[in-house]
């Protein structure tokens, strides 16, 4: 009888166990997300290229497309969308979406619907010169904007463009009402934007909050009653409020937080898809740089598998090429274009013509091999540099690290005052071209290199639809461009956001921030 009863209570614990965490896994509606971030400049979407002033903008607007937790387009205003042929596109707007109602647009029950209109109206906005928008630049491909209805638009680009559904191409543009640019003014529209997103604006205090509530009419109901902006400016502050329970998300987490908050069950930590690019360049018209040896035995001469190990531990990993993982175009295979061989560098460097003086520096016709390595002022950046630096000096070679504001940085890249330097981190899928196509050069392209065979395959893969084609080109001139030794890979820095473990279904930011989307709909645990 003892045993039966016995039996009998452990089914019950069982039972009540399972059922508590069915309950503990269910989404459930309301409460207010708290999200720290570090500034909010505009409420203008079209007037912005900050990725927290979008991470707000996202909630109150919606974007033909967003990007997906694997990084490519999913529906949001438009459902589906297909190519008549290379340079043709046609998108099908989704139905019954409102713009919010109870402002000084559109009065409480006087909304209208979201229409093919009102598309080609944002669209030619960020194109208006007049508008200066820094988003012009991602749609100047576009030469025709036809409405075929009132959900349906056709969009021609002057060539092919695989890339027009990219974070910071069409998902990065917001869809606006004319009526409220109009009615409102320019200065007051970037105070008090009016959408169609999954929130509505309440109130926005500047370098305090943004406070947002849930639009009940979305096509997609927001499991969250709201959510809540808090402007904090410093990193260290923000991961303090996380771990006080005053925020429930930290948008980014500084490097030295990392391992510590990795240990906390109450915080759950969320690695970015794709590591930034980080690598040092070469002005390859500068003396001696323009030696492809030269270059060579400097890249030959560090032990960079061991720094970025002992620099980084897991938030980056080694880069042997400039495309990152998950990209299109990454080629773990490079990694044999870079062995660690100091005596092979110096070998390189006699052939070069160099030898030891008697302060046992190398010097060439009476000059020092002399390497200035010039970066902005970020730790570990300069934690890289100064290894390298050390490393450099020990075979004789004259090294040294030179910090710069970034202002000064930037100008000196651009202008071509270098040698070899910290350089520019274009990570996403069009980097490639951006770093390295000689139209570049003088901007992106702060190598000033030029190839006429390496210009042609990067045009190509500019323009080539199919994935798997341009995978080829990108990786046959990834290639070419390595074993030129433009540059030294160095790493790929990971990005982490923080977020309070009750916090569920969250994507961390790509551009659009995805509280409410086709693949998550963010809900708080009590």
């Amino acid at each position: 009888m003892q045993r039966s009863r016995l039996i009998v209570l452990m089914l019950a614990a069982i039972l009540m166990l399972s059922f508590s965490t069915c309950l503990a896994a269910t989404p459930r509606e309301g409460g207010t997300l708290n999200i720290a971030i570090k500034n909010v400049g505009t409420l203008d979407p079209h007037l912005t290229s900050s990725d927290f002033d979008f991470a707000v903008l996202s909630q109150i607007f919606d974007t033909l497309v967003a990007t997906g937790k694997d990084s490519s387009p999913i529906p949001r205003l438009a459902t589906s969308w297909e190519n008549l042929d290379d340079t043709t596109w046609v998108f099908h707007l989704r139905q019954g979406v409102y713009w919010h109602d109870g402002n000084a647009v559109f009065p409480k029950g006087k909304s209208r619907e979201v229409v093919a209109e009102d598309v080609k109206y944002s669209l030619e906005r960020v194109l208006d010169p007049e508008t200066k928008s820094p988003s012009a630049g991602a749609l100047k491909n576009i030469t025709s904007i036809e409405i075929i209805d009132d959900f349906t638009i056709k969009l021609v680009t002057e060539s092919a463009d695989p890339f027009l559904l990219d974070a910071i191409r069409l998902a990065g543009i917001a869809i606006v009402p004319k009526e409220a640019v109009e009615k409102l003014g320019a200065a007051r529209f970037a105070r008090e934007p009016v959408g169609s997103g999954p929130f509505k604006l309440v109130k926005f205090i500047p370098d305090d909050q943004v406070t947002l509530q849930r639009n009940e009419d979305y096509w997609k109901k927001p499991l969250l009653g709201g959510v809540t902006f808090k402007i904090i400016p410093d990193d260290i502050v923000t991961v303090m409020a996380l771990e006080a329970g005053d925020v429930h998300v930290s948008m980014s987490v500084p490097p030295s937080e990392v391992d510590r908050l990795r240990e906390d069950q109450r915080i759950r930590l969320y690695r970015s898809a794709q590591g930034w690019y980080r690598g040092l360049g070469f002005n390859v018209q500068a003396k001696p740089f323009d030696e492809l040896k030269v270059r060579k035995a400097l890249a030959m001469a560090t032990d960079l598998d061991s720094a970025v190990s002992n620099v980084f531990g897991e938030n980056a990993i080694r880069a042997y090429g400039q495309v990152a993982p998950g990209l299109i175009g990454y080629d773990p295979s490079l990694a044999e274009l870079w062995p660690y061989d100091p005596d092979g560098a110096l070998a390189l460097l006699e052939e070069a013509g160099f030898t030891h003086g008697s302060d046992g520096l190398l010097q060439r016709d009476g000059e020092k091999l002399s390497v200035e390595i010039k970066t902005m002022n970020e730790p570990a950046r300069v934690k890289m540099v100064t290894i390298m630096v050390t490393q450099l000096r020990k075979l004789g070679i004259d090294a040294k690290l030179a910090i710069q504001e970034v202002g000064t940085w930037v100008a000196d890249l651009q202008s071509g005052n270098t040698g070899l330097f910290m350089d520019f981190a274009y990570s996403g899928p069009t980097g490639l071209h951006a770093m390295f196509h000689s139209e570049n050069a003088g901007a992106s392209n702060a190598h000033f290199y030029g190839d006429p065979q390496v210009d042609a395959l990067l045009s190509k893969g500019s323009t080539t639809i199919d994935t798997k084609d341009r995978e080829a080109i990108w990786k046959k001139a990834q290639r070419q461009i390595m074993e030129d030794v433009v540059i030294i890979p160095l790493y790929f820095e990971f990005g982490y956001t923080a977020a309070d473990a009750k916090v569920n279904d969250f994507i961390p930011q790509e551009w659009n921030l995805n509280l409410v989307s086709e693949e998550n709909n963010v809900w708080l645990s009590r």
